[in-house]
């Protein structure tokens, strides 16, 4: 459990800072190359890992592309909610054995 709330603390933390940072970027070239991208086999990536867990915990949730990680920002924005969906996460993960599976 401490990893999955560490891994989506970070998530959150480079969520909240300027867009300008490598990180941001990165995040971005990800997605926008997600959106461009042919179906092929997904490798195990840090992106991969937390759309896996977002998706466990939060079904109606999504984060595929830029608009989706836009919305993740916004919602970063809020550190009550942000502290809110990572505790979620972290304790879904820890009743599925999700980190375990990968």
């Amino acid at each position: 459990m401490h990893i999955v709330e560490s891994r989506w603390r970070l998530f959150g933390h480079i969520l909240m800072t300027d867009i300008d940072i490598p990180a941001n970027k990165a995040m971005q070239a990800y997605f926008n190359q997600m959106a461009c991208s042919s179906r092929r086999r997904p490798t195990t990536t840090l992106p991969v890992i937390i759309i896996k867990e977002l998706s466990q915990a939060y079904p109606h949730m999504k984060l595929k592309t830029l608009y989706d990680l836009e919305t993740m920002r916004l919602l970063a924005q809020d550190r009550n909610k942000w502290r809110m969906l990572t505790r979620r996460i972290a304790e879904f993960s820890e009743a599925t054995d999700f980190t375990g599976s990968i």
